[in-house]
């Protein structure tokens, strides 16, 4: 309980002064503790009930504090309550006595009065009660013969028609103005003890620090055992950990050694679910082995591919490289010939542009696997793109004797890129010509619209792609054929790029059939 200055009535100002042992400033403060040094390395089972110890004492503390504030803040209250209707009781009689009396000076008044309405207001208040005149003259005392303490800075501050007060120990000194009808009359000065109020005040401090003792006492042990139980299933857990760190996973299906339904029941679980997720991985790492092994073996089968690549490419470089080398040196020595020159410039055009033809797929590829091309969509009218791609190839069929058929659907404009589209169609048309019987061959080539795409089936009587072998022809650097004639094998670079380019536009290109009936490639291409 820590009160502040008294709260005078209406018009009335108020003084509070302190001397030693002021009433008004007395504290309390909590227990401060006994300072236990800290002990490294504290387990838990010290460490949550001396927090929670911690914790308890704090809120004792403060309920402690809040309660003792309320206990001194209302004995104030009560006691200024009751001096405060004391001394108006005490001025109203005074007044009183004044009126009906002979009308004298008020310093008069009090000077012949004074000591006799002393005694009589002390008596009926059961109080002490002093009387000064308004010039801070004493003029009366109930108890004469008593203690009288220095209260002059207050009278001064009382005959200014303002309320004090002093707390004297367990004594408080009141001090309120009188007024009669003409003004000032005097001060009463009340003298009231306090020593209940504050025994009261001790013995409740006392019981908060007993309560608090024995709060703490018990919650402690309380929370001691709680926790030793808690640390106990922490250690069985830390054990089940360590025993999976060494490799020992539990089996599934095996009961777990902390049954609970808290969170360390979920913890026990997790470490058991961890153990199973590790022997899982473990045998997932077995099958990735496995798994990297058969990739080995597949990088060494690539390795084959990509020499047999390198001959490939080499034989197709050389071909061309001859033949133009044996015009070249026919037309140094029979440069007069025209037929000759005739027919060496066009064998020399058109081993030329086989060469930029393979350079230019290559690059194209090359470039396929590590960028993007950009895509240039367009409307394109179905049906005239199938026929112009039919009509560049079909000089080459009819030159081996090859018929080209060509059956479309419904006229349809479609949105791609036309320049990658019709290189697909050339690439596949292109295949079927070079991997047909030589003559009395056949080419099919068809449209059929769908819902959501439009598909081109191109056929040829070319010779039967084992079905094993159907993804295979679409991996850079395979050729099925191992005939390095210039007319018999390729590169392996057409059909790949010709895939590439297709995903680049959300289509897709595969093998459908390979049989006696004919090898039949599919092109979907979205609408």
């Amino acid at each position: 309980m820590n009160p502040s200055s008294s709260t005078p009535p209406a018009s009335h100002d108020s003084l509070l002064q302190d001397n030693t042992g002021n009433y008004s400033s007395q504290h309390f403060p909590p227990d401060a503790g006994d300072g236990k040094a800290r002990r490294p390395r504290f387990s838990l089972r010290w460490k949550f009930p001396l927090l929670l110890g911690a914790l308890l004492l704090f809120t004792v503390c403060i309920l402690s504090i809040l309660v003792l504030s309320g206990i001194r803040s209302n004995q104030q209250q009560q006691i200024e309550q009751l001096l405060l209707l004391q001394s108006q009781l005490m001025e109203t009689r005074i007044r009183q006595l004044y009126l009906t009396g002979t009308r004298l000076d008020p310093v008069l008044f009090m000077q012949r009065r004074g000591n006799e309405l002393a005694v009589d207001l002390g008596s009926s208040s059961n109080m002490r009660v002093i009387l000064y005149d308004n010039q801070g003259e004493l003029r009366g005392d109930s108890l004469p013969l008593g203690w009288r303490s220095d209260t002059s800075s207050a009278l001064r501050y009382a005959l200014q028609g303002r309320t004090a007060y002093i707390t004297e120990g367990s004594n408080v000194l009141y001090l309120a103005p009188v007024y009669g009808t003409s003004g000032l009359l005097g001060v009463v000065q009340l003298h009231v003890s306090i020593a209940d109020q504050q025994a009261f005040y001790r013995n409740m401090l006392l019981v908060c620090i007993y309560t608090g003792g024995i709060v703490l006492s018990v919650s402690f042990g309380i929370g001691w055992l709680y926790i030793r139980r808690q640390t106990k299933d922490i250690r069985t857990l830390m054990k089940q950990a360590q025993s999976i760190s060494r490799g020992h996973y539990p089996e599934p299906g095996q009961a777990q050694p902390v049954q609970r339904n808290d969170e360390l029941g979920q913890l026990g679980d997790g470490i058991a679910e961890m153990g199973s997720m590790i022997q899982q991985s473990m045998n997932e790492l077995e099958r990735e082995k496995s798994q990297l092994q058969q990739a080995v073996a597949k990088l060494s089968a690539l390795e084959q591919l990509q020499k047999a690549f390198i001959g490939n490419i080499s034989h197709e470089l050389k071909t061309p490289a001859t033949s133009i080398q044996s015009y070249a040196d026919l037309l140094s020595m029979y440069g007069d010939d025209p037929e000759l020159v005739q027919e060496a410039s066009a064998s020399i055009s058109s081993e030329i542009r086989r060469l930029i033809e393979l350079i230019e797929d290559s690059i194209r590829l090359s470039l396929l696997e590590k960028y993007d091309f950009e895509l240039h969509p367009e409307p394109v009218s179905l049906n005239e793109l199938v026929r112009e791609a039919t009509e560049r190839t079909r000089g080459k069929a009819a030159n081996r004797d090859i018929s080209l058929h060509v059956e479309l659907d419904a006229p349809v404009v479609i949105t791609a890129d036309p320049k990658h589209l019709m290189h697909i169609l050339l690439n596949l048309l292109d295949n079927a010509v070079k991997y047909n019987v030589p003559q009395q061959g056949w080419i099919m080539v068809q449209t059929e619209i769908k819902q959501q795409h439009v598909r081109f089936r191109i056929g040829s009587s070319g010779p039967i792609i084992p079905s094993s072998q159907w993804d295979m022809v679409f991996e850079p650097y395979t050729t099925l054929s191992q005939d390095r004639s210039r007319t018999g094998s390729g590169t392996g670079l057409g059909l790949p790029l010709a895939r590439r380019l297709t995903e680049r536009m959300n289509g897709s290109l595969s093998i459908a059939s390979s049989d006696e009936h004919g090898t039949f490639f599919v092109l979907d291409m979205p609408l």
